[in-house]
């Protein structure tokens, strides 16, 4: 039985969230069929509430219908991933030119309490992907925010809760799984925090552009293992 949430949610939206969780946790995996009598039974709920939430998923990019097969869970695209990466290096480039352009003291000294953390972190080996990964997502939000506009973090979080995104490359910190790689990205922070203190928009800008990139053809790598 589907476990009651919070009441703003509708019981669709409680169901959507729970087969949400359970794709990222791999237990309905990519391409899978979502079957109405079969979720229905198992979340006892009825099959138009289902249908509900077979549409919520949809519309969060997580489902997809395909004719005379029903619902399944949508592939893992790597063209798609390549996209949000290349668009969030553009935001990531923008907000760090602006920082460089304002070098507001409070936010030069926040990004270089984030960037130390960074570097601690690669110098430990033990270090989880995740961890490491939480980190970079929060520096990276750190520069977003600094530069005061409304709808730049909108954009720029909406991108990051891309739900097949989420899953494939955040989920599993694909960009951090290595030591070698750890190093790398604490490398690449230090060269953008340099340019944003010597008052260099348009080397800040690509420096945070390179920050993703190089975050890309790592998570490419590993792309084989999660299709």
């Amino acid at each position: 039985m589907l476990p009651l949430g919070r009441r703003s949610k509708s019981l669709s939206e409680q169901m959507a969230n729970q087969v949400e969780l359970s794709i990222q946790n791999g237990v309905v995996g990519p391409g899978e069929r979502l079957k109405e009598e079969t979720l229905a039974d198992r979340y006892a709920v009825s099959r138009t509430t289902v249908r509900e939430a077979i549409g919520v998923l949809e519309r969060r990019g997580l489902v997809e219908r395909v004719p005379r097969f029903g619902a399944r869970v949508r592939e893992i695209d790597a063209s798609g991933i390549e996209e949000i990466f290349c668009i969030r290096a553009q935001l990531l480039g923008l907000a760090a030119r602006r920082v460089a352009q304002s070098r507001d003291e409070a936010t030069l000294a926040q990004l270089r309490r984030q960037i130390e953390r960074l570097r601690q972190m690669a110098d430990k080996s033990s270090t989880s992907p995740a961890v490491y990964a939480r980190t970079s997502i929060e520096t990276q939000q750190l520069l977003i925010n600094a530069v005061g506009w409304k709808q730049l973090p909108a954009m720029y979080e909406g991108l990051g809760n891309q739900v097949l995104w989420k899953i494939s490359v955040r989920g599993r910190s694909l960009s951090f799984q290595t030591p070698q790689r750890r190093s790398e990205s604490a490398g690449d922070w230090q060269r953008l925090l340099d340019a944003v203190e010597a008052g260099e928009p348009a080397a800040a800008e690509e420096s945070a552009k390179q920050l993703l990139a190089a975050s890309f053809r790592a998570v490419q790598e590993r792309l084989g293992d999660i299709a």
